[in-house]
């Protein structure tokens, strides 16, 4: 029988805390929440911009639950790797969305290929190879084509986080501006002539990804809408021991309902597979005897929730190692935070050494639990305020900066050891650099490892 912590959704967490609510008027609340995509006909031709709705479609049912809806051009061909032939408006009501059948002034509108006018709730997606943002003052449109999608899948995910916040009121100035980001030179203004990135580029082959919840779902999520020219020759190895819950779909791009009770490497494993992606299944825990063999990937992307797991990084005899956290109060579960190793500036053992192995219980959120009963607090008040708030459209845009880092890495780019960003503030970003271009410092093994688009 589940249990009610096997079925708490992740994000009505925020909303508890937010508005010192209870869990049924938390999800209440959620179930009020709706947003329109509003697509021009520029959604047929750009591979970004396909890639931002896409992921707004599937991030966004898991946080507005009174429905995503779309109007957009009919017979849109789907220019994404998918595991059928269906076109993209197909694919988009498989995943959830709703056809608009109705008058659309009362919802909030993100916009594709159409200009955004904030003062009447529309806010236009922006999307490059590399380069994802908001418009919200009708600013001239820029060239939104390309054939990656790691720009688009941040945008689509910024998107649906910043009117989320702005819908929900957990963040009042939400969207007051124009945001966005560089994925390929986070250190510059998003819409800086260098910090385009390249087009051509070689992609990974094989990776060995650790943890498949929130952060691995949104890792693949992101890996399997590149554009590899042979996705049979891409190999990924998948490292989990544990079995989804139906609380997962709420924050994992990958799980759905039926899901629960479905081992995470095995969900993962079918949906990649279902792109012509090969997979190997690792279910046992990531822990001190866990090493690298001769032959197996040499880049490991770390999505683990726990600071213990990531202590042993270093320890595997990975040759390079991208790391993401994210934040985990109202205030704070749209901040991500990524590391590379090995680095100059830090290692795996020294950052993590003396952080606690969980979350200590939220004291609002316990406060709201309680705040309507006469028994005293229980284990199952404790467990629930220890958990995180999250949120599918913060994991998109973690895997978009997980991924592109790695891409980095196999075209020269500038490698970052430290990025702290939060969707809300997007405009500042926290970089800290080693100092030189990728492949110098990481030789040869990386494009041992490396397939080209």
């Amino acid at each position: 029988m589940e249990s009610l912590e096997d079925t708490f959704n992740r994000l009505s967490i925020g909303i508890i805390e937010k508005n010192e609510c209870s869990p049924e008027e938390a999800l209440a609340q959620l179930s009020t929440f709706r947003v329109l995509l509003h697509c021009g006909e520029d959604i047929r031709s750009s591979v970004p911009l396909q890639a931002a709705l896409i992921t707004a479609v599937n991030s966004g049912t898991r946080a507005f639950l009174g429905g995503v809806f779309i109007k957009m051009p009919e017979g849109v061909n789907n220019l994404l790797p998918w595991s059928n032939d269906k076109s993209l408006n197909v694919i988009l009501t498989d995943l959830g969305a709703r056809v608009l059948q109705e008058d659309a002034e009362d919802l909030f509108t993100l916009t594709f290929g159409l200009p955004g006018d904030i003062d009447n709730d529309k806010a236009e997606v922006i999307a490059t190879n590399w380069q994802g943002g908001v418009f919200v003052n009708g600013e001239a449109a820029i060239y939104q084509s390309g054939s990656l999608p790691m720009g688009g899948v941040y945008a689509g995910g910024l998107a649906i986080g910043l009117a989320f916040l702005k819908v929900s009121k957990l963040h009042s100035q939400a969207l007051d501006k124009s945001v966005g980001l560089s994925l390929w030179r986070p250190d510059l203004k998003w819409l800086d002539s260098d910090a385009e990135g390249p087009e051509s580029v070689i992609l990974p082959a094989s990776l060995w990804l650790l943890g498949l919840g929130h952060l691995g779902q949104a890792y693949i999520w992101n890996i399997g809408l590149l554009p590899y020219r042979d996705r049979n020759s891409v190999n990924l190895f998948l490292h989990d021991f544990d079995k989804a819950v139906k609380a997962n779909t709420s924050a994992g791009l990958l799980c759905v309902i039926a899901d629960a009770g479905k081992y995470k490497t095995r969900i993962c494993s079918q949906w990649l597979e279902d792109r012509g992606i090969q997979t190997r299944l690792i279910e046992r825990k990531f822990d001190k005897n866990t090493i690298r063999n001769e032959g197996e990937p040499v880049i490991a992307l770390c999505g683990f929730d726990n600071a213990y797991s990531r202590t042993l990084l270093e320890n595997a005899k990975f040759d390079f190692v991208v790391e993401a956290g994210l934040g985990d109060n109202v205030d704070t579960f749209d901040k991500i935070m990524l590391h590379t190793f090995p680095s100059k500036l830090h290692t795996a053992l020294e950052m993590w050494k003396d952080m606690p192995l969980n979350l200590l219980p939220n004291e609002k959120v316990l406060k709201a639990l309680t705040k309507d009963s006469e028994k005293e607090c229980g284990i199952l008040e404790l467990t629930i305020a220890g958990k995180a708030v999250s949120a599918s459209f913060v994991g998109a845009c973690a895997g978009a900066l997980v991924i592109s880092e790695v891409i980095k890495g196999f075209n020269q780019g500038k490698s970052c050891a430290k990025l702290v960003s939060q969707l809300r503030v997007t405009d500042y970003t926290e970089v800290a650099q080693e100092g030189n271009q990728y492949l110098t410092e990481l030789g040869c093994s990386l494009s041992q490892a490396s397939l080209s688009k």
